[in-house]
């Protein structure tokens, strides 16, 4: 992604303008700017083209030398991202210390240009949780690593294999492209996280670029200027309507078939090779210029403005895009482009000092870096409950199943162990549902009551729910298809949840239909635990910031599931639905430990608080006082 001044090229300059602007405003949340992210897809192109020309022309030159290589591209690399990397530390210790380790995290992999694979395994791109990293965008910066490592060994080996016949390079790219372009339309449909971050899924974008470069002379000669310019001019317009959203291209999800076209667009554009007055504005080149620094920069304030509640202000995102804007400049004149900080022995010694002290952040108790007790122990709790605590809260490995797993994951033999002699409930839902596992098994062996479980992420628990993780979603149809049409005389009770609000209002009323009329033909009572609420960052870190800034915790609160409960309370289940939104008795914190142990699920301190309205509506019990967990 960073620039290079190789036969400077007015055109290259005006493409990651473009795609710069793009993603910048896109993470702004600026309007027509809705599929911005499709700047990256340009900055793969135009990286593939550029690394096809160097290796190559050295090779034919007889003058490529690939240790040089890997060290030209580390010095253009990593000087500015280590730089990033240093100054959010010290931040974050400063004004966000429960955030160190999650940073230490993303810190890591970036520097080891792994964090592709890290995010995957973590969460998707367009999912909440990754909108809260501060290096997220910081994928593709280690699928370009990737690349520059893999593409000249291959190149390098079929020149070998070809005596150094050049003319065999195009069919290599040909066929590297069409194999990765399977793979994307392959993975697409079945996994669309894994797709998009994926180096084998990305590398035709890039691999584009190269082709571009192998065929630029011949094309070039075929086509008048007046051809070209035509070309030109109408994939400037693509690429902008690309961008804008217009073309409503991300509803079949990214990458996909339609990544072709800002792809092929942006391969077209380098090929005619066009020179518009346009191209050469000095502050089109100056954006080029800054693009890599200004793209490091911006990401990360976008996600400090969210801790501090200022993401929705109009004043903070101009503000992000201007401070942006001049860090990524100041970036770009006193690191990107100082020769000393080039230098072999201190990029060595700085990845060295970020390498260790990240590895050293996920490994001790930073909590223990904070004088203040009440935020020392916020930080613990936001650390080791998930980790530690979580997984027995909801069944974990048992009788929850989580997003990415498979089906075959679930035990199923604990949704036999009927009781002859207690009633049978179960308890049906999605992690809305598992988070509330525990309290509400405390309270069945309380009543007398035998709680069997199936539960699992991101699943509604309707008969003919529409899938989006393959395991969660094979469990509600074990469920509706199997399991209870022959053991539906044994359940007593069904007790079912979800996070309502995750769905259209259309598909939450075909939802709640279908279960009506399923369990009203089996003669099943259902009774519903209600949407909870949910915030724009982990609660326990808005209670910190609390403590810290006395930032008021409501300034967090996602109003969306505000309607969707009073939307629930009156609809058809309303005489069945248990409001569990925001309870005006709620004890937010104990000073150690949080209601929530996110942005979206309580803690058992959480549930606990609950035990009354549940034992009365659930187990007809009012004996049972809500308790701290």
């Amino acid at each position: 992604m960073p620039a290079r001044k190789i036969d400077f090229r007015y055109d290259i300059a005006f493409l990651r303008a473009i795609a710069i602007v793009s993603v910048v405003l896109f993470h702004l949340g600026l309007p027509y700017f809705n599929d911005g992210y499709m700047g990256v897809d340009i900055f793969f192109v135009l990286s593939g083209y550029l690394m096809t020309k160097m290796i190559l022309g050295r090779m034919d030159q007889g003058t490529f030398r690939l240790v040089d290589f890997y060290q030209r591209r580390l010095a253009r690399i990593l000087p500015a991202l280590l730089v990033l990397i240093i100054f959010f530390y010290v931040l974050l210790y400063l004004v966000l210390g429960a955030k160190l380790y999650d940073f230490s995290r993303f810190a890591l992999s970036s520097s080891l240009f792994v964090s592709n694979i890290y995010y995957y395994l973590s969460s998707g791109y367009f999912q909440p949780a990754s909108q809260l990293n501060f290096l997220l965008h910081t994928w593709s910066l280690s699928i370009e690593l990737q690349f520059y490592v893999l593409y000249p060994l291959v190149l390098m080996g079929l020149r070998r294999l070809t005596r150094n016949r050049s003319q065999y390079d195009s069919y290599l790219l040909y066929v590297l492209g069409a194999l990765s372009v399977c793979c994307m339309l392959y993975y697409a449909p079945r996994n669309q996280s894994f797709t998009f971050y994926m180096f084998h899924t990305r590398a035709w974008e890039l691999l584009v670029g190269g082709i571009v470069f192998l065929h630029e002379k011949s094309f070039r000669q075929l086509l008048t200027p007046r051809i070209r310019n035509t070309i030109a001019i109408s994939c400037i317009v693509i690429l902008l309507l690309s961008v804008s959203g217009l073309l409503g291209m991300r509803s079949s999800g990214w990458p996909s078939v339609f990544t072709l076209i800002p792809v092929v667009a942006t391969g077209l554009l380098i090929l005619v090779q066009s020179d518009f007055k346009l191209y050469r504005l000095s502050a089109v080149r100056f954006i080029a210029a800054i693009s890599y620094s200004w793209y490091l920069w911006h990401w990360p304030l976008i996600v400090l403005g969210t801790y501090f509640s200022l993401s929705r202000q109009w004043y903070y995102l101009l503000a992000v895009f201007v401070l942006s804007f001049v860090l990524g400049s100041l970036s770009y004149r006193f690191v990107e482009i100082r020769s000393f900080l080039r230098a072999p022995k201190w990029l060595l010694a700085t990845a060295l000092l970020v390498i260790t002290t990240t590895i050293l952040g996920t490994q001790f108790p930073l909590h223990k870096l904070f004088a203040n007790p009440q935020e020392a122990n916020l930080i613990a709790f936001h650390h080791h409950y998930p980790r530690e605590r979580a997984a027995a809260q909801f069944g974990f490995g048992g009788a929850h199943l989580l997003s990415r797993a498979k089906f075959e994951d679930f035990d199923t033999t604990q949704l036999f162990q009927f009781s002859e002699t207690q009633p049978n409930y179960l308890l049906l839902g999605d992690c809305h549902a598992g988070m509330f596992a525990h309290t509400l098994q405390r309270l069945a062996n309380e009543n007398n009551v035998n709680l069997l479980q199936a539960t699992g992420d991101d699943v509604f628990p309707a008969p003919h729910v529409k899938p989006i993780f393959a395991g969660p979603t094979s469990l509600m149809h074990y469920i509706y298809q199997d399991y209870l049409p022959q053991h539906y005389n044994r359940i007593d009770k069904v007790i079912l949840s979800a996070n309502y609000a995750g769905y259209k209002k259309s598909e939450v009323d075909d939802y709640l239909d279908s279960i009506e009329t399923y369990f009203a033909e089996k003669n099943i009572p259902v009774i519903y635990i209600g949407q909870t609420e949910s915030y724009t960052v982990e609660y326990p870190v808005i209670e910190t910031l609390h403590l810290k800034f006395g930032i008021d915790p409501q300034n967090y609160l996602q109003t969306y599931r505000t309607s969707a409960n009073n939307y629930l309370k009156t609809s058809e289940i309303a005489e069945k639905y248990i409001d569990v939104y925001r309870s005006p008795s709620l004890k937010s914190t104990n000073g150690a430990e949080s209601y929530m142990y996110d942005a979206d699920h309580f803690s058992i301190f959480g549930t606990e608080q609950y035990r009354s309205i549940l034992s009365e509506k659930i187990f007809l019990s009012k004996s049972h006082q809500d308790t701290d967990g």
